[in-house]
């Protein structure tokens, strides 16, 4: 038995058929990646509208999740990516080993030799994972933080433990998604909303787990107050929320244009919650002689959230079933700050999108399709793209969940986390 892994049944009736993933349908163009793009057709001419084209979208635009158990191939973090949908920090990456159920959703449907058979990479931002709250950036980020450096921070002061591991057994849940920055098109779970993972550790199976409420709309809105209004969901279907290319960033040059300004330009996304509880995870003790279980759990819930479990002795399992009551609510991202990255850092995370290795200059690009409509608004479009890009950013989550231990069972409600559910399981024979 693995060591964590969803009830089969369940996980396959939540995902429903898992059909064949068409880039061109998911991106809007199956020949070049999201933002790289423009190289070819022009910023205002793009089809690649979504770094993350859904596979199944729901009614409000959204990706369906899905869910899988398998096996960490490997996995490890960093402060790169494209800031402007990362409100969160670069991400935590992952290629995991499909267990047979799941096979279906790691595809490759471009060219190149993109995720190995039988693995689909996920991913989840390093500040949705559960630090300390002594970690200054749970309580406040600094209005003059760089985006590269809170990306760096949210790489430090995670709760010990809540780091997967290579060859860890895992449970993930996520956004089924193309990722239409690569030119293999490669399915992904992205981004993850719940993550369990664990292996052996003496004569235990020790199993860490938490939800990540907050997934990147890859919608934009003028207005930065409305980025993080995480329970109205008219925001996903409003006609004033658009997507960054070509429309936002298109509309906002032009407005510089227009208006003779030069004020740096903020790209403010909506954050879209999460709100689909995992389906049940089963944890499972090492194989022995022993008929009992000793088993202990410490799990912190916001309001709202019902953790139960039931026990099979003749297994050596414990199943732990997540239940969102209708009382649950998201609570809203806090401490909502603007980042400032620098045009040459999204250059050089978008370049490496290009099919054909070409260096990307985005600013160029810009100046050269709409300075040519107004050659007097051309200094303006000039000074403003000098300025860095200036991104969302939020408190990172913080979390006091206590230690792995041998002893203790608790499911304790916390007000103020941000996670519905933060914890962990521990199973062995006695």
């Amino acid at each position: 038995m693995p060591v964590v892994a969803f009830n089969s049944t369940s996980a396959v009736s939540f995902n429903g058929p898992i059909s064949t993933a068409n880039a061109l349908k998911a991106c809007g163009n199956n020949k070049y990646g999201f933002i790289a793009e423009i190289q070819y057709t022009g910023p205002t001419n793009a089809k690649i509208t979504k770094h993350y084209g859904p596979i199944k979208p729901l009614a409000n635009g959204m990706p369906k999740q899905m869910e899988a158990s398998g096996t960490v191939v490997n996995s490890g973090g960093g402060n790169v990516d494209l800031p402007f949908d990362h409100s969160f920090g670069g991400d935590f990456s992952m290629d995991m080993s499909l267990a047979s159920p799941y096979l279906k959703l790691g595809q490759n449907v471009g060219t190149g030799s993109g995720t190995p058979k039988g693995d689909v990479h996920i991913e989840v931002q390093m500040g949705e994972f559960p630090h300390v709250v002594s970690d200054p950036l749970t309580q406040s980020v600094p209005s003059t933080m760089a985006w590269t450096d809170y990306a760096t921070a949210a790489e430090s002061s995670i709760v010990p433990g809540f780091i997967p591991q290579k060859g860890d057994s895992i449970a993930a849940q996520g956004d089924w998604v193309i990722d239409c920055g690569h030119p293999d098109f490669h399915s992904e779970l992205h981004e993850l909303s719940f993550l369990a993972f664990g292996h052996v550790t003496g004569n235990a199976s020790v199993v860490h787990a938490f939800y990540n409420p907050y997934l990147p709309s890859e919608l934009y809105n003028s207005n930065p107050a409305l980025s993080s209004q995480v329970n109205n969901p008219s925001l996903l279907t409003s006609k004033s929320d658009v997507p960054l290319i070509p429309t936002y960033l298109v509309n906002t040059v032009v407005g510089v244009a227009t208006n003779k300004t030069t004020t740096p330009i903020s790209v403010p996304m909506i954050i879209a919650p999460s709100t689909v509880a995992p389906q049940p995870f089963t944890v499972c003790a090492p194989s022995g002689t022993g008929t009992n279980l000793q088993i202990s759990y410490a799990f912190d819930v916001r309001p709202g959230v019902e953790v139960s479990k039931s026990v099979d002795n003749s297994t050596g399992c414990v199943t732990f079933t997540v239940n969102f009551t209708s009382s649950y609510q998201t609570l809203p991202p806090a401490g909502q700050v603007e980042c400032q990255v620098p045009w040459s850092f999204i250059n050089q995370n978008a370049s490496p999108y290009s099919s054909t290795g070409k260096s990307l200059n985005i600013q160029q690009e810009i100046t050269n399709a709409i300075g040519g409509l107004d050659p007097s608004a051309l200094p303006y479009i000039q000074a403003t793209l000098q300025h860095p890009l200036q991104v969302n950013c939020y408190d990172q989550s913080g979390s006091p969940i206590s230690q792995v231990s041998s002893s203790g069972q608790s499911v304790s409600t916390v007000t103020n986390q941000f996670s519905p559910i933060v914890g962990w399981a521990r199973v062995a024979r006695s």
